[in-house]
């Protein structure tokens, strides 16, 4: 289950009822209580939240695999190697599972919450193009009219919308910079270029940019972009840990003392400030 989507904390009734019986692993009591639920409010738009927890969960399957071996040390007992499970998805019980919430979706075209889920659905599966249509849909939903966005259990967003939007949305593209390869940077891509069409007053979109760049070797693209996320938000460590070590690169002397003497200013800067005292010593 995807805690992101829904905490399954709900009031007394049927989402009581569910969250009971879902955390007991109860497969028959969970099915009784979606189908009782759907008789009595089937516009619910919570509902399909638990519908799609409890296909989420019914699709999820954990495989054991061998574990590596460990190496021992002497004088001391070999520890036991620790158990380790793969985790995959049956694709079918996946797709009814992104259809309930498409249906949800249409009843509840707020809910930010299931909106996300939908995608996080597609990142399980590893299915880029839905993933990224669907954060497009939202954020033009947004800009065509829609309603203020609804969070878990059709509450207001718990913070600002221009920074907890983008902040729900970064996840999906920082996902793909840990891939190996360029297929994951190009998928990555298109949803930081979205941050930064959708969200300019927010320095999310433009550092996944600068984190794109920089896994291409493209330290001057980088660097302007990471320039304009610092701008935006002059006291994150890691895009001042970013801009000093461009500015070493790039061979800036002046600018790499001044990033690195900002970042010592911050709250646990100083070790990664310290970082790059040695390259400093070499400009």
């Amino acid at each position: 289950m995807w805690a992101g989507l829904s905490s399954l904390v709900w009031a007394d009734g049927f989402r009581e009822q569910f969250r009971a019986a879902f955390k007991a692993g109860d497969v028959t009591a969970a099915e009784k209580v979606l189908a009782e639920w759907e008789k009595a409010t089937p516009k619910d738009p919570d509902l399909y939240v638990a519908r799609f927890n409890f296909l989420l969960n019914k699709a999820t399957r954990r495989t054991p695999v061998p574990a590596a071996p460990v190496a021992a040390v002497a004088g001391a007992p070999t520890p036991a190697p620790r158990p380790q499970v793969v985790i995959s998805y049956d694709p079918a019980t996946m797709a009814q599972a992104a259809a309930t919430l498409k249906q949800g979706i249409a009843l509840a075209p707020e809910r930010l919450d299931m909106r996300m889920g939908l995608a996080k659905s597609y990142e399980m599966v590893g299915q880029p193009g839905p993933l990224l249509q669907t954060i497009r849909e939202t954020l033009e939903a947004r800009k065509n009219g829609g309603k203020p966005w609804l969070w878990r259990d059709g509450v207001p967003l718990p913070g600002p919308e221009n920074a907890f939007v983008p902040a729900a949305i970064e996840p999906f593209a920082s996902n793909y910079w840990k891939q190996p390869g360029d297929k994951g940077l190009e998928n990555g891509r298109p949803i930081a270029e979205l941050m930064e069409q959708y969200f300019p007053q927010n320095s999310l979109g433009y550092f996944n940019m600068g984190v794109y760049y920089a896994h291409l070797h493209k330290t001057q693209e980088s660097y302007e972009k990471m320039q304009q996320a610092d701008a935006l938000d002059p006291n994150d460590i890691s895009t001042l840990m970013n801009l000093t070590r461009m500015a070493i690169e790039l061979k800036e002397k002046d600018k790499a003392a001044a990033y690195q003497a900002r970042l010592r200013k911050l709250p646990n800067g100083g070790p990664a400030a310290d970082s790059f005292a040695s390259a400093m010593q070499k400009l």
